[in-house]
């Protein structure tokens, strides 16, 4: 009887540590909340979910452009008679309006996925008219030069608006336009050489402030979230100006440049600050 009764007991204990042994394997390999161990409070308890980091648009950036100008051929016009004229009567003139270089660096704020608004500086390369004359002149005859230069310069400050039209992909196309103003400098001078021993140059400077404003159409590229390329067709106006050659505080003529209204094509960079 107390053989039975061990045999009996020693088979329920062997029987007792395999099942548990087996409980043990499947709750380490194929708990599905658990895969790599047993709770150690014996209750199933879910792993949270990882909580997703939110990405922040940028709110500033900043950009540099260069752009390559033609179709800006401002009138020139004499008010009086210059150096050339008081000698020959008349001269060859000549200009050197186009195509002309500009070059920039701006700061901007996006106010909306669509929305932004940008403030540039550009400097615009320096354009310059001639007019010319040589021949004999005087008795006795002396081959004598004349030349009346006027360069022409721009420094342009303009507050931009622009509109983008997500695509949901990394190219946007926009519309933009800008208004501000432009200092423009221009320095007229007068030479007067003969028989190629040298002459002297007369010369005025005068900077003023004129209106500025531009029309934008262009497409840029993101390739990340920190730059981005930017090109564009630009419409530029600037107002013209006016500079008055004088000699010992004497007014000789005024040169007068006309509005300047130029096609520009555009090609720059942003850099995005999260």
């Amino acid at each position: 009887m107390n053989r039975a009764c061990s045999r009996i007991s020693f088979a329920l204990v062997a029987a007792i540590t395999m099942i548990g042994a087996a409980a043990s394997s499947a709750l380490a390999d194929g708990d599905p909340y658990y895969s790599n161990g047993i709770n150690p409070s014996g209750v199933r308890t879910p792993v949270p979910a990882p909580i997703p980091i939110p990405v922040e648009e940028a709110d500033w950036y900043f950009r540099g452009d260069f752009a390559a100008g033609f179709g800006g051929s401002p009138s020139v016009n004499v008010l009086g008679t210059n150096l050339v004229e008081s000698i020959f009567g008349s001269g060859q003139y000549s200009q050197s309006f186009e195509p002309s270089f500009t070059g920039g660096v701006g700061v901007g704020y996006i106010w909306s996925p669509n929305w932004r608004t940008d403030f540039t500086v550009d400097i615009h390369s320096i354009m310059h008219a001639e007019y010319t004359g040589n021949g004999f002149v005087g008795s006795p005859a002396v081959y004598t030069v004349a030349e009346d230069k006027t360069k022409f310069m721009s420094t342009i400050l303009l507050l931009n608006a622009y509109y983008d039209f997500r695509t949901g992909t990394p190219w946007t196309p926009y519309l933009g336009g800008g208004l501000g103003f432009a200092v423009n400098q221009l320095t007229q001078s007068s030479t007067l050489n003969e028989n190629g021993l040298g002459g002297a140059t007369t010369s005025q400077r005068s900077t003023d402030v004129a209106f500025a404003a531009a029309a934008m159409v262009g497409v840029s590229y993101d390739f990340s979230s920190f730059f981005a390329i930017d090109v564009n067709y630009r419409f530029l106006h600037i107002g013209g100006s006016q500079v008055t050659l004088s000699n010992m505080n004497v007014p000789l003529y005024t040169t007068e440049v006309g509005d300047l209204n130029e096609h520009q094509i555009r090609a720059g960079f942003r850099f995005y600050v999260n």
